[in-house]
């Protein structure tokens, strides 16, 4: 029997299954699932909280971060960091030694120097996980949503383990230029890149912006990829002439425009066309709690409009994604050029026409068919629901040519092309 390479995904951040963070690690698994064998490393404090989690992932809980955020509460926030802080001297004296018995003291000095002689700060928390692995240059090490700690992370790795895996680091949100940031770390790795024992992909938005800043282009590449797609599935959107369901999916935030969902449903209902709506949120703000009680007492009035107020499963986002005939992206169009959506790129495997904002090229290259409208307010978006709804057939067609379009991608796509 073959002994298949490992494939190590991870989510240091993540304590419960919010945003897409999960679900991406479900579909990159299903991606490379038989080709390695899988494990995910977490934080320490993840809970799954009944979520379906596949029974075949091997599940470490390692990551230690921090239990107070900054917006939160600031003092506890500060009074942590500085706990932090001391905490993280003991360590560096402690690795210190460690690293003169194992034989890697002049390894470790130069990791050390390369991060301003404090240690990284997943680092303790993180090492002797990743030491007990035994990983080889044959082995992959993927972080699906990148940060500037998590770079810091694979420059350490990479000067003291001279035989690591290859580290693949997926970039989404734009970056600046400072002080120990993302463009200090990939000069530290230069020859890494340039060597291909490390790989970083820039969010095509943001792509051009990233090179600019990047002192070295080589090892970056640009990505289209977001993991909502299965490719075992052969799912097949049928025709509906009317009854179309209008769909909201993910956080209730004003950024996402959950505040105009009361607005284009009154609307749509004065319209007198038959419509059916399933809308889902989690993790509200408390500036949205009346739009969210509002949209309560229309769905006592009308049996036509289901809500879903909690985070729901994998399993289940996909469930309502096959139920809904017609997704309005309520994104500010900022919102969706530089960070995405991934509910927008979801419905495209799914083949669900959308309403995009104008202004927007996000996901411009996968759209090449006109499986979509664009519209600049809340009227406008009632009225470009209504001409997707009464062209149904034409809208569907094109969705599913720019499903199969969205496969040839995805078969092109660096990050599946560099972790074979």
């Amino acid at each position: 029997m073959i002994k298949r390479n490992r494939l190590i995904l991870i989510e240091p951040e993540m304590t419960e299954p919010k945003g897409h963070f999960l679900n991406n690690l479900i579909d990159i698994s299903k991606f490379f699932q038989n080709k390695f064998n899988i494990y995910w490393i977490l934080n320490n404090k993840f809970e799954s909280r009944g979520t379906h989690i596949p029974k075949q992932k091997k599940i470490i809980y390692s990551f230690s971060s921090n239990n107070f955020k900054r917006k939160k509460n600031k003092f506890l926030y500060v009074f942590e960091e500085l706990y932090l802080f001391f905490k993280n001297i003991f360590y560096t004296i402690f690795f210190l030694f460690f690293f003169i018995i194992d034989k890697k003291f002049l390894l470790y000095l130069n990791a050390l120097r390369s991060n301003y002689f404090i240690l990284p700060k997943y680092f303790n928390s993180f090492y002797f996980t990743y030491n007990s692995l035994n990983l080889n240059k044959n082995d992959h090490i993927f972080f699906p949503t990148g940060r500037r700690k998590d770079l810091a992370l694979i420059n350490f790795l990479s000067k003291i383990d001279l035989n690591h895996p290859k580290f693949h680091l997926r970039i989404f949100l734009p970056q600046k230029k400072k002080f120990k940031g993302f463009f200090y770390y990939l000069k530290e790795i230069d020859l890494k890149l340039k060597n291909k024992r490390i790989f970083i992909y820039v969010w095509k938005n943001n792509f051009k912006l990233f090179l600019k800043n990047s002192i070295s282009k080589k090892g970056i590449y640009e990505t289209n990829l977001i993991f909502s797609y299965n490719p075992k599935s052969y799912f097949s959107r049928k025709f509906k002439k009317k009854n179309h369901i209008i769909g909201y999916l993910g956080h209730a935030r004003r950024e996402k425009g959950f505040h105009r969902l009361p607005k284009i449903i009154k609307t749509l209902e004065k319209n007198r066309i038959p419509f059916k709506y399933i809308i889902q949120f989690s993790k509200i703000s408390d500036d949205l709690i009346f739009i969210r009680d509002t949209l309560y007492k229309l769905s006592y009035k009308n049996k036509n409009i289901q809500i879903i107020d909690k985070y729901v499963s994998h399993n289940d986002f996909i469930k309502y994604l096959k139920k809904i005939d017609i997704m309005p992206i309520l994104h500010n169009v900022s919102e969706l050029n530089n960070i995405t959506s991934g509910t927008a790129y979801s419905c495209v495997p799914y083949q669900i026409p959308l309403i995009l904002p104008y202004g927007v090229h996000f996901i411009s290259n996968i759209n090449k068919f006109k499986s979509y409208e664009k519209a600049k307010n809340v009227n406008d978006i009632v009225e470009k629901i209504n001409v997707i709804s009464k062209n149904y057939k034409f809208y569907l067609n094109n969705a599913k040519l720019n499903s199969q379009n969205l496969k040839k991608i995805i078969n092109i796509d660096p990050v599946i092309k560099n972790i074979s």
